[in-house]
């Protein structure tokens, strides 16, 4: 359990490297949703909540996005893609492993 739970401690480290990254962040709101998010987790708090504010944090920065210009969106959309392939495909997976409802 120690070494699940030190795995999912590496994931967020690297979700909040990602999210301090993205440039389309100006206000960095993705970046304080995932920083909630380790700060709940290292205390051992109810993470369900704070997973929910990262996704809708990611899922409004994703749809700000469209609004732009279609060139000015094809050069940003890498970093939340990435952030989002960490999330979807490991974070998630790693915490449902471990029995939290996410």
């Amino acid at each position: 359990m120690n070494a699940q739970l030190a795995a999912v401690g590496v994931l967020l480290a690297r979700v909040e490297r990602l999210a301090r990254d993205l440039a389309d962040d100006p206000d960095g709101h993705v970046w304080r949703s995932t920083t909630e998010l380790r700060t709940t987790f290292d205390a051992r708090g109810p993470v369900e909540p704070a997973v929910a504010r990262v996704l809708d944090s990611v899922v409004m920065l994703r749809r700000g996005q469209r609004n732009g210009a279609r060139r000015e969106f094809q050069r940003r959309a890498h970093g939340i893609d990435r952030l989002e392939q960490v999330l979807e495909g490991e974070l998630l997976p790693t915490l449902r492993v471990l029995g939290f409802l996410v």
